[in-house]
């Protein structure tokens, strides 16, 4: 007799986690696991791509109820991230994406689904004495609220991610950083711009193509042992400097860092980037506590074992992804 299949059903699966999420589930050899992908354009390369490696694509509006109903019907769990930078955000009055989060957390209900694992954030005010409000982590934070106060779940966990390494990848991001990792300074620099973090303390950063996926495909493993819990999605743990000549080391290109006088000096003329000013401003009001509590590796390395394991791999042999290895990989001299 044919075991049954255990659906997992993702929501953003064409978005850097989404994706990651997705692969690593697909490399299970002990699970049973199906992938399901929700999209609204099944018809995209991406989604090509996906439905070639097994995936079962399904079209579905994440504002559309109905439409998420019927693509969550039938799934054992789910993961689900909401685009924070959705365009659709920043217009005047328009919808929000706790909204948004709203909408696809009712489908997902009305579709029997017992298990979910959200990407999530803490509300800026906890951590801050009610004093600050961040929109990308308070409206994340009110999306996880409300999934859980629905107690419609047998188990939900939620996934706050650190500074993805991949950011660093971007062209747009190396202008904002007025340099690093692409266009050297007039003195020969890859400078990196940035206010500082905390009190210098390591800011968590984690490599989402590399591990995110894994800590998912872990929590899904056993969702009851994570049920309630916030886990922290961090590959490696650096203070900016650190950071900076951890680049210069694996590298061998020429790179420092150079603090901004403050948080508002943070791409003070782009409006978009309010988000990240204020996250800085939390970073100075926290001493550097991103989670709230210090940041570390200790459960994400567990939870990247036991997918490995399995993924049918030496989980005794596994570790996160470093950025000294990321940084020579993706930036090295050879990729230059």
């Amino acid at each position: 007799m044919a075991i049954k299949k255990r659906v997992v059903t993702v929501f953003g699966a064409t978005g850097l986690q989404g994706n990651s999420v997705t692969c690593s589930l697909l490399r299970d050899q002990v699970s049973n696991f199906q992938v399901r992908a929700i999209t609204r354009n099944p018809e995209s390369e991406k989604c090509q791509v996906l439905h070639k490696l097994g995936v079962e694509v399904v079209k579905g509006n994440g504002w559309n109820k109905d439409d998420m109903q019927r693509a969550f019907s039938g799934s054992w769990g789910a993961f689900v991230n909401t685009n924070s930078d959705d365009p659709i955000f920043s217009q005047p009055d328009g919808p929000t994406e706790f909204d948004l989060g709203k909408i696809v957390v009712d489908g997902i209900i009305a579709g029997g689904v017992k298990n979910l694992v959200l990407s999530s954030m803490r509300p800026a005010g906890e951590a801050t004495g009610g004093r600050m409000k961040i929109k990308t982590m308070d409206m994340k934070a009110s999306i996880a609220e409300y999934a859980q106060e629905t107690g419609q779940f047998e188990t939900i966990a939620f996934i706050h991610t650190g500074w993805y390494f991949e950011l660093f990848l971007s062209e747009k991001m190396a202008k904002l950083h007025q340099g690093f990792p692409y266009f050297p300074d007039a003195e020969g620099y890859l400078s990196l711009h940035l206010p500082k973090w905390g009190n210098d303390s390591g800011a968590p950063f984690i490599a989402i193509v590399d591990d995110f996926g894994d800590l998912v495909h872990g929590i899904l493993l056993d969702p009851k042992r994570w049920n309630g819990k916030t886990i922290q999605a961090v590959s490696d743990i650096q203070s900016l400097p650190q950071f900076v000549q951890t680049f210069s080391e694996s590298t061998g290109k020429k790179a420092r860092y150079v603090p901004l006088p403050s948080w508002q000096s943070l791409g003070e003329s782009i409006p978009e980037m309010e988000d990240g000013r204020l996250l800085f401003a939390y970073g100075e009001a926290t001493n550097g506590r991103y989670f709230v509590e210090d940041s570390c590796t200790d459960v994400p390395l567990e939870l990247k074992k036991l997918a490995a394991a399995a993924q049918g791999k030496d989980a005794s042999t596994v570790s996160l992804a470093s950025l000294s290895s990321w940084f020579a990989k993706k930036l090295g001299t050879s990729q230059a």
